[in-house]
């Protein structure tokens, strides 16, 4: 099952507004971003958590299925820009949709931009385990090789997305290195784990002003990991629905 979140920022929102959709790692699921989601929520997004089952079948497969959800919200006239945010594997998934969608094609308006956090843009150490005969179980672990011809290293950069990148320090699944990707907008390494990157408040920080601004550090404080963009408690943003943490917006789709 997939679980669709949405999450409205303010009961009567402006005509138009942009939307983040934000989507989990590898042996995760969507719950894991519901810190970032609520963030995003509480600073005015329209937020959609797309949730998929990263144990069973392959990325070309979930990248198809969002690719149908991002039709869907291209066609609406209430979205003016729509961004992502994504953990891990999910940046993949979502490069693969947005190329699958043509959506930098036929929305170059509504082109916003992508926070990819801890991504394994040219591969995955975690692909280097042997698995033997249980290989074709996980063919995502195929399409996430660190071979030049793998999925992941043929994959289209997006060229009207901007692009910014965090990446762990201590990642036993990502190197740093790996988590670059050719014309991205600007990168950052915070000091955590590649499962913790999500939740960490600067990460969280970099993505609010990433969207906002297309940069990860604020102009005064490049090399300072101390935060510079107050996260504002949802309660103090009059308005705010979603006060019991979305249970009440949460929508599921098989």
């Amino acid at each position: 099952m997939k679980r669709h979140v949405l999450k409205f920022a303010r009961p009567s929102a402006p005509a138009t507004h942009d939307l983040v959709i934000a989507t989990h790692g590898f042996l995760s699921s969507g719950r894991s971003m519901d810190p970032i989601a609520d963030s995003l929520t509480a600073a005015g997004y329209e937020t959609l958590v797309w949730d998929y089952p990263s144990l069973q079948g392959s990325i070309l497969s979930h990248a198809s299925r969002l690719s149908a959800v991002i039709q869907e919200v291209v066609s609406r006239p209430d979205v003016s820009r729509i961004h992502f945010v994504t953990h891990s594997m999910g940046g993949i998934i979502v490069r693969a949709a947005i190329a699958q969608s043509r959506m930098e094609t036929i929305a170059k308006k509504g082109c916003g931009r992508l926070l990819m956090m801890a991504p394994p843009n040219r591969g995955s150490w975690l692909t280097r385990l042997p698995l033997g005969p249980f290989a074709s179980r996980f063919p995502q672990l195929a399409e996430l090789s660190e071979k030049k011809n793998s999925l992941v290293n043929q994959l289209p950069r997006p060229h009207r997305i901007d692009v910014g990148v965090i990446a762990a320090q201590n990642d036993w699944i990502v190197s740093q290195s790996a988590t670059h990707l050719d014309g991205q907008l600007d990168h950052a390494v915070i000091p955590t784990s590649h499962q913790q990157l999500v939740q960490h408040p600067l990460a969280i920080e970099m993505t609010l002003r990433f969207l906002e601004e297309g940069r990860l550090n604020a102009v005064d404080q490049q090399d300072s990991d101390t935060a510079s963009i107050p996260i504002r408690p949802r309660s103090e943003i009059s308005g705010t629905v979603d006060t019991e943490h979305a249970a009440a917006n949460r929508r599921r789709a098989a």
